[in-house]
């Protein structure tokens, strides 16, 4: 009779132990999409940055006319005529709503710097990523066998 309580005992805690790496599973999934997402954002805010430099290295430094873009889809865009002292005002956004007026070197290793920031970010978060992904498939596996070994014993 004493084995028959034992067995009960070693199956309940096989499926407390089962519970709690499902519990860890889905926290695990939940912040895998969280940094999904942000890594999203930051390589949206890269590859802004990346645009904002090319455009500033390629406008020409004695203005001229052209089209600008109202809208990150281009979705439409208006005339406009650029003056030939263009590169010595240009407003910097710095973040938190505050902007710096700098002539086109100035500008240009800002939004470098900037860049350089959201690269390391990226990088950072990326690696974070693959360990949480290492982690979920660990932990799939280990659920999977948990799941395979519960039904086996059961169902025998």
């Amino acid at each position: 009779m004493n084995s028959g309580s034992d067995a009960k005992e070693v199956k309940e805690a096989g499926r407390i132990q089962l519970e709690e790496i499902l519990v860890r599973f889905n926290e695990l999934r939940e912040y895998a999409n969280i940094l999904a997402s942000t890594i999203n954002t930051y390589l949206t805010q890269q590859r802004e940055l990346q645009l904002a430099l090319e455009t500033l290295k390629n406008l020409p430094e004695d203005g001229g006319e052209g089209y600008i873009i109202l809208d990150r889809l281009s979705s439409a865009m208006i005339p406009a005529v650029i003056n030939k002292e263009w590169s010595k005002g240009i407003l910097v956004h710095l973040g938190l709503g505050y902007y710096l007026k700098a002539d086109k070197a100035k500008a240009l290793e800002i939004i470098s710097k900037r860049s350089s920031n959201v690269e390391r970010v990226l990088g950072e978060l990326q690696k974070r990523y693959s360990v949480v992904l290492e982690e979920l498939n660990r932990l799939q596996q280990l659920l999977s066998r948990g799941y395979g070994g519960s039904q086996s014993k059961g169902g025998g």
